[in-house]
């Protein structure tokens, strides 16, 4: 009876120690919720979209700088009469609210005016990856049925093929002004300069639109990862939501100068920080394409504030060699998500960047969070006094299936305890706040990111489909995407925690790790693909003894190691896994070494054509 009363005792001073020790970090969350959603209904009440938002912008800002790309900037003004013009030209082209019109356009100026410039007369605007071809490209065009096509003369070069098998045979080119030369770009389309006709449009402002926050501003398609792109659903609330949401996470304000080398067909780079600028009234400096070589450089050039950053893109920055400008710049803050745990300590004292502001959300999710307090490895918090005031939450999962698990009487989801991995939910309701906008013309993947009777019965939550770890204090942490969990040897491997110990045992950044089949064995084993660097050459013999060291399980350590030239990545800084998931360790396909992890010496050998007709032949065993 004494030990339960002092097992009680003990819990509920833990317990108060930890709310003490988190309650200054709540308080600030709270501030930033209250001013957010005050921020939000202030604009709702007002009806207020972010058109008349950016215009009230102009106004303040009329000849500041609102994008520069290069030596060219767009001043506030301008934007303001250029998408004007834009309006005005497709208005007179017969496209209509509700018209759709795809956008495949490299990271320039003009892109982000295109999208504001249809939000203008009600269209909606399709963003697309501008690396898409075949397949995956007619399957998004035609997914949103856009009525035609925005380009450049290279793209369209390229797409030739695509355009004519979906009947697409009048293109827009939105070419910059210095390129547009006067040779006939293609005999196959009738195809319109958009700045020759723009220097005859006017730019007053076309007449208004009844205030709809249900309507779409744009469609952001998925990365396609693990099958054909889908296209996100994004309305004028959802982009209010995520716009005010950054704007104060990240506390930006109108004298920042923000860094932005992400493709802006993706929701951070042409969503979010486009609109640092457009509704938040700073500067963002956009690159065509990201270089680590010359980040900090341009950083200092234009004297950057702050950056956002997306996927592996700080440890490319980390793995370039040190430089003068490594702490030369003015940078404050940087904010996105993809910031390894293992890297964010060296990355924070070498660049000199104690505010990282990481964040964890998707393009379609409803289930966000935010870092705040710089939290190192974190991708939020969730208070431990109020856990579900965002409305996400952890849910038990089976982890073959990656299914919720229900309890037997209840049959409602189970809630995960501190430190329990958990599958992240987030619960659908019809305000802007928790709504699930789905996804274009995909009945079918929209009801497979649902899940019903999670709480009470009736209720509805949006599966994220990652696992996310809650520490006692009520930080998260990013644990794996569904698809990169596998099950081994009757335990679950996170390919993410195998990566970061590779990565601190070879001093390499450039790891893969996934699951394979092995003959008659239940479950698959791990693989990792490593890149091959032969200025640093790898001693194989040590690898298995120092993963021992690490404490990595043996059920975890990767029973075959692969070692390429080249580790592709999407426009968004992500590991391209399926081409190394399907090769697997078949060297009929494979001519780059691999080794396997003999069970007997407990070490890394060449995998011959013999080792690998044994191993079919179910005569090696792991």
């Amino acid at each position: 009876m004494f030990d339960q009363i002092w097992s009680f005792t003990q819990r509920i001073f833990e317990f108060v120690f930890i709310v003490i020790k988190t309650l200054p970090r709540d308080l600030v969350g709270l501030y930033i919720l209250i001013k957010y959603h005050l921020l939000l209904k202030y604009n709702v009440f007002r009806k207020r979209d972010f058109i008349e938002i950016f215009r009230g912008n102009v106004k303040q800002y009329q000849s500041k700088a609102c994008l520069i790309l290069d030596d060219k900037s767009l001043s506030f003004q301008q934007i303001e009469d250029l998408t004007n013009q834009l309006a005005n030209f497709f208005s007179a082209e017969g496209f209509k609210h509700g018209d759709i019109i795809a956008l495949i356009l490299e990271n320039s100026l003009e892109y982000p005016c295109v999208w504001v410039g249809m939000s203008k007369i009600g269209c909606i605007t399709a963003l697309i990856n501008t690396n898409l071809r075949g397949k995956p490209l007619i399957h998004s065009i035609s997914t949103v049925n856009a009525k035609s096509v925005i380009t450049s003369t290279h793209i369209l070069s390229e797409i030739e093929n695509e355009l004519n098998e979906l009947g697409i045979n009048k293109v827009y080119l939105f070419d910059p002004k210095e390129s547009i030369t006067t040779n006939e770009t293609s005999t196959s389309f009738e195809s319109i300069q958009l700045y020759d006709q723009l220097q005859v449009c006017s730019t007053q402002p076309p007449k208004p639109l009844p205030y709809d926050l249900k309507h779409p501003v744009f469609y952001i398609f998925t990365s396609g990862t693990t099958g054909l792109p889908k296209a996100a659903v994004i309305k004028h609330s959802r982009f209010l939501l995520g716009t005010f949401g950054f704007l104060c996470g990240t506390g930006i304000k109108p004298t920042d100068i923000m860094y932005n080398t992400l493709p802006l067909y993706h929701s951070l780079g042409g969503w979010v920080c486009i609109t640092y600028s457009l509704v938040g009234g700073c500067t963002t400096v956009i690159r065509k394409k990201f270089s680590a070589s010359n980040f900090w450089k341009d950083c200092v050039k234009y004297r950057c504030t702050g950056f956002t950053y997306v996927g592996e893109l700080c440890r490319f920055l980390l793995a370039q060699p040190p430089s003068e400008f490594d702490q030369k710049h003015s940078i404050k803050f940087c904010s996105g998500n993809g910031l390894r745990q293992n890297l964010w300590m060296s990355f924070s004292k070498r660049f000199n960047i104690k505010n990282i502001y990481e964040f964890y959300g998707a393009t379609e999710s409803n289930a966000y969070f935010f870092n705040i307090d710089s939290y190192p490895g974190a991708c939020g918090f969730s208070s431990i006094i109020v856990p579900r005031i965002l409305g996400s939450f952890l849910i038990r999962f089976e982890p073959e299936t990656m299914e919720p698990l229900r309890d037997e009487k209840t049959k409602l989801c189970i809630p995960c305890n501190a430190g329990e991995r958990g599958l992240l939910v987030g619960l659908i309701k019809k305000s802007v706040f928790n709504a699930f906008d789905g996804y274009v013309n995909n009945a079918s993947g929209t009801n497979r990111k649902i899940i019903d009777n999670v709480c009470k019965i009736g209720d509805q939550v949006f599966n994220t489909g990652d696992v996310i770890y809650a520490d006692k204090y009520g930080y998260l942490y990013f644990c794996d995407r569904t698809g990169d969990t596998f099950r081994w040897k009757g335990e679950n491997v996170s390919t993410v925690e195998v990566e970061n110990i590779l990565m601190t045992i070879l001093k390499r950044n450039d790891v893969v790790v996934f699951g394979v089949s092995i003959p008659e064995c239940e479950g698959k084993a791990g693989m990792a693909v490593i890149l091959d660097d032969p200025s640093s050459p790898i001693n194989i013999s040590t690898i298995a003894n120092e993963l021992k060291k690490q404490g990595l399980p043996s059920y975890a350590r990767p029973c075959f190691l692969r070692f390429t030239k080249h580790i592709e990545l999407t426009g968004t800084f992500k590991v391209k896994k399926t081409v190394f998931q399907e090769e697997g360790y078949d060297l009929s396909r494979i001519t780059e070494d691999i080794y396997y992890l003999n069970q007997q010496k407990q070490a890394y050998e060449k995998l011959t054509p013999d080792i690998y007709e044994l191993i079919l032949k179910e005569k090696v065993r792991f």
